[in-house]
């Protein structure tokens, strides 16, 4: 008498729910475009300054550590300003956007041109992957922040609002995968306002 037979059908789903789960896990992601709102959420303010508060206090013996020199304080890193990353995609070689990109484009210009940004300015980076020298995706970074920040001109935020800077291959957001896709990306910078 065979004990196991009743436990076949068991075994063999268990090995295909775990066979679809790593089949799940290993699938590419797919990166939506976000929304006007999020990108506003994004922007509209710098992350508070990191640092120690400073408070006041009456105490015993205060007055005389008064005229003892006050400790050098540390420095405070500089808090990086409010910022957006977008997958925006360029024709190869090329700093034509790419029709695939005319979606995100549409929502960007529409989020920086809102009310609740109108107040803000922005810098356009553009960052490239790791392929062909620092010297040409710096070149290749500034054409296409520069393509970004006309667009965004074109479609109604005022010029006096934007710049555009390429940072070629010199920021990775990926430093794993030097050549992995979401390295080739435009940066949304809020500069002031």
């Amino acid at each position: 008498m065979n004990t196991t037979a009743p436990f076949r059908p068991l075994l063999v789903l268990a090995l295909l729910s775990a066979a679809g789960i790593a089949a799940a896990q290993q699938a590419p992601a797919v990166q939506e475009s976000p929304s006007v709102d999020s990108i506003i959420n994004s922007l509209k303010a710098d992350p508070p300054a990191e640092g120690p508060g400073q408070t006041r206090a009456l105490r015993p013996g205060a007055a005389a550590m008064a005229t003892a020199p006050a400790p050098t304080p540390a420095p405070v890193a500089k808090p990086k300003p409010a910022s957006v990353n977008m997958r925006i995609n360029f024709d190869y070689n090329s700093a034509r956007i790419s029709e695939s990109s005319a979606k995100t484009m549409a929502t960007l210009a529409k989020a920086l041109s809102s009310p609740q940004l109108e107040g803000r300015r922005f810098t356009v980076v553009g960052h490239t992957d790791a392929s062909g020298s620092a010297a040409y995706n710096k070149a290749l970074s500034e054409r296409r922040a520069n393509a970004v920040r006309q667009y965004l001109i074109e479609n109604g935020v005022e010029a006096s609002r934007l710049r555009a800077v390429g940072k070629g291959k010199s920021e990775l957001l990926n430093p794993d995968d030097p050549l992995g896709a979401e390295n080739r990306r435009v940066e949304i910078q809020a500069t002031g306002g």
